[in-house]
Order: structure tokens, then C-alpha cells, then sequence
């Protein structure tokens, strides 16, 4: 097919992308999570998302003990493989290292100063490939009636940018297909929609559990998309695509849309998987380059490709 023909063929699919199932970041929110602590500890220890490069902060309402010389009492499996174990009087930051692999569980401890119960608290950190807890709030006391009130306004603000979605999704399916569907949205303009062959620009991480090829960049009005077709491995179960993100040089991530993958990616050279990950971008976010990691259910395996840039 001719690179146009395939450009608009592409942009038609993308419009029918976002409608998909939600991503992992919709539960792992900017605003701090509460765990509340039981008097008498037991059942499972409550878990906390960490991945690698991002920092992740628990916040107690309790002093931390501290022991004679001044270090802290926190006890952390796989310890050296942090970059940063940070311990204050009431907050423990971590930020985990490319040591950790996806899927990873590892056990926190801490102990609290005081007599009170309960004495101290344990914690399982999962290690997912692209999404961190920012900030986790732990309550080894009562939680405050303005808790529970920020976390009854932040239910509902849920349930209304949910209602908006839904609202959304509906009017779109309602709009035209082809070419009108793309105006009505407004995502063609006078450019178009641009593509750019980035097969052999892009890097590939040694680690990575698909073999990618044939790597196409689109960007329209407000959109950015990486288009590429993967195989799986040998002996290696089918890959079924999770999620994805694109990060830049600093840090900053694009808001991706809903991921669009043909089906599981199996290690079949004669049926190559399509997966396209779409973002929204302003002409000025468009300029990376950026790194794309995608991810399996659970954000087990992972897969990463530096240096994609659009056009």
C-alpha cells in the first residue's frame, strides 16, 4: 500500500482507538492512597506500586524509630537495588533502579517509635514496568474525618470524569466514519496526517521480549501515534498488550490513549501482531525524542524502544 493511502488507512483507525478498555494509570492516581493499619497486624501486607526510575513516597502520621546512631529501622528486600532509600521522621521515599524487573514483589518493613500499637507496619512493593504511587498515605492511628471527606470528593470526581467519558464515547460513536469522522473531530487539518519511517532510527532494549520491525511516527492535529508490526519469541507464551507510555528526555509523559493491538503476539513470523500507540500532543509536545515502553497485563514483560521521534 502507498505510504498516503496507508497514512489516511491509519488515521481512520485511529479514531475508533480511545473507546478501548481503561489503562493501569486511571487507578494509580496523583492524589496519595490511604492505608489504614490495624491494631493487630495480620492478612496480607497492603501493596504499593513502585517502578523503576520514579519515586514513590509513604507518608505516616507516626515517627519512625530511629535507632542510637541515627539510621533508620526500615527493613527493604533487594535493598542495593534502589537508587534512593530516604528515610525522614515520618516519610520513607523510594526510588527503585532498571534492577528491578516487572512482576517483581518485595517486602518493606518499618517500625514506629512510641509504645503504641500497632508496633510497626509491613508493606509488598509490586514492581510494575511504567506506573508508580507518587505518594501513599499510611494511618497508623484513626484517619481524620477530612480524610475520608477528600476521599469522598475525590469518588465523586471519579464518577463524574467517568459520566463525562461515557457522555464522550457516545457522541463519537454517533458522529460520521472515514474522512468526515476525522474533520468532525478535528484532528485533519491543512497538513494532514504526517508519517515518518522510523525502523531504523529507533533503539531497541536488549531485554526486550518481541522482536519489532517495520516502525512507522504519525502526527496530526493534536495526535502523535507509533505504528509497528512484532513477533514474540520462541518457546515464550503469547504477549497481550496491557499498556504503554512515552516518556521524554526530562521525564515529562504524554497522555496515551487506550492501546490498540490486533490480538496476543505469538512467536508466528507469518502472522506478525500490529500495535499502535496514539497520544495526545500539541506541535510543540511532538518534539522528542521520547521513549516508548510497552507492557504486558500485570506489567510483567516489557518492551522498550528509545529514540522515537515525529514527524
Amino acid at each position: 500500500m502507498p505510504a498516503p493511502c496507508f497514512a489516511v488507512v491509519l488515521a481512520l483507525c485511529l479514531l475508533g482507538l480511545r473507546a478501548n478498555a481503561q489503562t493501569l494509570s486511571a487507578s494509580l492516581s496523583a492524589s496519595p492512597r490511604p492505608i489504614e493499619l490495624q491494631e493487630e497486624p495480620g492478612g496480607e501486607a497492603p501493596e504499593v506500586f513502585i517502578s523503576p526510575g520514579k519515586s514513590t513516597t509513604l507518608l505516616f502520621d507516626a515517627e519512625l524509630l530511629r535507632t542510637a546512631e541515627g539510621k533508620d529501622t526500615a527493613t527493604l528486600e533487594r535493598r542495593e537495588a534502589f537508587a534512593l532509600v530516604d528515610a525522614g521522621l515520618t516519610t520513607l521515599r523510594l526510588i527503585p533502579t532498571e534492577g528491578l524487573k516487572p512482576g517483581d514483589r518485595l517486602r518493606l518493613t518499618v517500625r514506629f517509635a512510641g509504645r503504641a500499637a500497632p508496633s510497626g507496619a509491613a508493606f509488598t512493593l509490586v514492581v510494575h514496568a511504567a506506573q508508580a504511587e507518587p505518594m501513599v498515605e499510611v494511618y497508623r492511628n484513626a484517619r481524620p474525618v477530612e480524610s475520608y471527606q477528600q476521599e469522598a470528593r475525590e469518588a465523586r470526581a471519579r464518577a463524574a470524569q467517568c459520566h463525562d467519558e461515557l457522555k464522550r464515547i457516545q457522541a463519537e460513536r454517533a458522529e460520521p466514519g472515514g474522512l468526515r469522522s476525522l474533520l468532525a473531530a478535528k484532528q485533519l487539518d491543512e497538513e494532514g496526517v504526517l508519517p515518518k519511517v522510523l525502523t531504523e532510527a529507533v533503539t531497541k532494549a536488549p531485554g526486550n521480549v518481541l522482536s519489532v520491525f517495520r516502525i512507522r511516527s504519525y502526527r496530526a492535529a493534536g495526535r502523535v501515534a507509533v505504528e509497528f508490526e512484532v513477533n514474540g519469541l520462541a518457546n515464550a507464551p503469547p504477549f497481550v498488550v496491557a499498556g504503554a507510555a512515552l516518556t521524554g528526555r526530562r521525564g515529562a509523559e504524554l497522555k496515551v490513549l487506550p492501546v490498540w493491538s490486533s490480538g496476543p503476539i505469538n512467536a508466528d513470523p507469518s502472522n506478525p501482531g500490529r500495535v499502535v500507540v496514539e497520544a495526545e500532543a500539541t506541535t510543540e509536545d511532538a518534539r522528542g525524542p521520547y521513549t516508548l515502553k510497552l507492557w504486558e497485563e500485570g506489567g510483567g514483560r516489557t518492551v522498550l524502544l528509545g529514540n522515537v521521534t515525529f514527524p
